[in-house]
């Protein structure tokens, strides 16, 4: 059974067009090896990057719209796929099920994604396990950032939003760290206050792991407590921001 592909890359590719010749001929120059012969006349190709295999999957322009318009996806900076919109579909092989959320990995599966994207002239991409989409300019230069030394790309790999429930909650963090986030803060915090503490927990959790015994730390200004309550499976990390401070002050910029 093929793996799940984790990101999708979405272009204008033609039913019945030759959309594997053409990455095999901009491969070479590009240090990728393609091992088409294992999926003879699949809509599949096997692609090495440093060692590292990975799946290509071809979905007709009807199953990247059916995929798409179900509310499956959060749109960032785009449209919905149009009428003659495909998607590839990008998944690691069986051998990195073990690592898929390591940099290393995490590195090569954007990097493949912009070379796909940039060949053939892509218009979004989606990130399967924070359900993100979005543009596919954004994406390459996010990525183009990340693979330069910079930040993880939380926008598009890592969704939080206001639950309405009083707390705010993460969407695929877990691929990084085996656990999602539910943040509560003091009501007069803003929005943009808690995303600020979102981002710095998130970009921790992901670069360090789970959070997987009851603790609490510092916060970003003085007399701010973050208490870290995690779920018995871990797969949940609850965490309380309070202020015991006189004073509520802005994080310094």
């Amino acid at each position: 059974m093929n793996p799940e592909p984790l990101l999708l890359i979405i272009a204008p590719i033609a039913d019945g067009s030759d959309w594997q010749d053409l990455l095999r001929s901009k491969a070479a120059s590009e240090q990728i090896s393609i091992n088409s012969a294992k999926f003879d006349q699949l809509e599949m190709l096997e692609v090495i990057v440093d060692g590292m295999p990975f799946l290509l999957s071809r979905f007709t322009a009807s199953e990247t719209r059916q995929r798409c318009e179900t509310g499956r996806f959060e749109r960032l900076f785009t449209d919905l796929p149009t009428a003659n919109d495909s998607a590839i579909g990008i998944a690691p092989r069986d051998i990195l099920s073990n690592a898929m959320h390591l940099p290393a990995i995490n590195q090569r599966i954007l990097m493949l994604g912009k070379w796909i994207g940039k060949s053939l002239a892509a218009t979004s991409a989606a990130w399967v396990p924070s359900s993100r989409l979005t543009g596919f300019s954004y994406f390459a230069e996010t990525v183009s950032e990340y693979l330069a030394g910079g930040p993880l790309p939380i926008l598009f790999q890592i969704a939080f939003s206001d639950s309405g429930k009083g707390y705010f909650e993460t969407r695929g963090l877990h691929y990084f760290s085996g656990q999602e986030i539910r943040l509560s803060a003091p009501a007069d915090y803003s929005v943009s206050d808690i995303a600020t503490r979102m981002v710095r927990i998130i970009d921790d959790i992901a670069s360090h792991g789970k959070i997987d015994v009851p603790s609490q730390a510092r916060g970003m200004i003085a007399g701010e407590i973050l208490i870290f309550s995690p779920s018995n499976d871990h797969a949940r990390l609850d965490i309380t921001i309070e202020n015991r401070s006189d004073d509520f002050h802005q994080v310094p910029t």
